[in-house]
C-alpha cells in the first residue's frame, strides 16, 4: 500500500465517520417517530421499545453507509482541491484513476456489505419486528383492566375486581350473554408461549344456566394464536417474492457507492482560484434525484436499471471533463 492510498484512507475514515454518525441520529429518530406511531394502539416497556429500534437498526445501517460513503468522498477530494494538494498531485504525473483508486475500492467493499444487509439483515429483521409487533397487538387485546366493567374479550364480557400487575388478575367474571354462561375464577394471568397468548383461570366454577350445570374447576385456559411469519433464505422463491418490494426499494440504494463513484471527481476536482467550490449544493442535488427516483420505481427490472445508467453516466461525463 503507497503512501497516497493510506493518506487518503487516513483523510477519508474521519469524515465517514462524522458523516455517518450524524445520518445515524436523524434516521434513528425518523424510525424511533414511527415506532411511536406504530405502537399508539398498545403499550410497550422501555426494553420493548429497545429491542423494536434494534431490529430496525440493519435498515439505519444501510441508509446511512451509502449516503456517508458519497459525501465523505466528495468532501475529502473537496479538500485536497481547495488545499491545493490535488494541484500538486496533478504536477507530479499522478494521475486522476490513481488518485481514485482507494475510493473505487471501498465503493466496492461498501456496495457488497450493502448487498449483504438488503438480502440477508434487513428480511430477517423486518420479520422479527412484525412478528412482535404483532404479538404486542395481540396482547393489547387481552390487556385488561381492573375494577372496569364490560371488557370485552372475545364473546365474553370480563370484570376484574382486583390485581398485583398488568398480567396478574384476582376475582376474574367472565360472562357470556349469548350462551348465558358465567366462569368465576379466583386468580387469572396472561403469558405468551411459541407464538400463542394464554390466559390462565384458576380456582373457580363454570356455570351454563341454560342447563342448570355447575363445573368447578382448579384451571381453565382461554387462547389465541398470534399470527407470525417464518423466513428461510434456502426456501429462495418463496424468501424472493416475499421481501420484493423490500429488494425493488433498496437495491438502487445499496449500489450507491458504485452508481455515483465516477460524479465525486466530477465535483471535487476543480482549480480553487478559477472555479468556485459547489460540490456539496450538486452532491445533495444528484443524491436527492437518484433517491426520488430509487423510492418512486416498484419494477425490479428499473431497480436493476437505474444504478447502472447512473454509472454509465457519471463514466461519460469523467472521460469527457477529467481526462486519463
Amino acid at each position: 500500500m503507497d503512501k497516497l492510498f493510506k493518506y487518503e484512507l487516513k483523510d477519508f475514515f474521519p469524515n465517514f465517520f462524522t458523516i455517518f454518525f450524524i445520518l445515524g441520529i436523524i434516521i434513528s429518530l425518523i424510525f424511533i417517530i414511527s415506532i411511536s406511531n406504530i405502537t399508539s394502539s398498545f403499550q410497550i416497556t422501555f426494553l420493548e421499545l429497545l429491542k423494536m429500534y434494534l431490529l430496525t437498526l440493519p435498515q439505519i445501517i444501510f441508509l446511512s453507509t451509502s449516503i456517508a460513503f458519497f459525501i465523505a468522498s466528495v468532501n475529502e477530494f473537496t479538500k485536497f482541491s481547495e488545499t491545493q494538494e490535488l494541484i500538486a498531485m496533478f504536477a507530479l504525473g499522478i494521475k486522476p484513476i490513481k488518485i481514485l483508486k482507494p475510493v473505487i475500492l471501498l465503493s466496492i467493499v461498501f456496495s457488497f456489505m450493502n448487498l449483504f444487509i438488503l438480502f440477508i439483515s434487513i428480511p430477517y429483521s423486518k420479520v422479527a419486528f412484525n412478528n412482535f409487533k404483532n404479538q404486542k397487538k395481540q396482547e393489547a387485546k387481552f390487556n385488561l383492566q381492573q375494577a372496569k366493567i364490560s371488557q370485552k374479550l372475545g364473546d365474553w364480557v370480563l370484570f376484574a375486581s382486583g390485581g398485583k400487575n398488568k398480567k396478574l388478575f384476582e376475582n376474574i367474571y367472565l360472562y357470556n350473554n349469548k350462551k348465558n354462561e358465567l366462569i368465576i375464577a379466583k386468580t387469572a394471568d396472561l403469558h405468551t408461549k411459541k407464538n400463542i397468548l394464554y390466559f390462565d383461570l384458576h380456582k373457580g366454577n363454570f356455570y351454563d344456566f341454560n342447563k342448570n350445570l355447575k363445573i368447578k374447576y382448579q384451571k381453565m385456559q382461554i387462547n389465541q394464536k398470534i399470527s407470525t411469519v417464518s423466513l428461510s433464505l434456502f426456501k429462495f422463491k418463496t424468501y424472493f417474492l416475499y421481501n420484493r418490494k423490500v429488494f425493488v426499494k433498496y437495491l438502487p440504494f445499496a449500489l450507491i457507492p458504485i452508481a455515483l463513484l465516477f460524479f465525486i471527481p466530477l465535483l471535487s476536482f476543480f482549480h480553487p482560484r478559477l472555479q468556485k467550490n459547489r460540490s456539496l449544493i450538486f452532491s445533495i442535488l444528484i443524491l436527492t434525484l437518484y433517491i426520488i427516483l430509487t423510492f418512486a420505481n416498484k419494477h425490479l427490472s428499473i431497480a436493476i436499471l437505474l444504478p447502472f445508467v447512473f454509472f454509465v453516466t457519471g463514466i461519460f461525463l469523467y472521460k469527457w471533463r477529467v481526462k486519463f
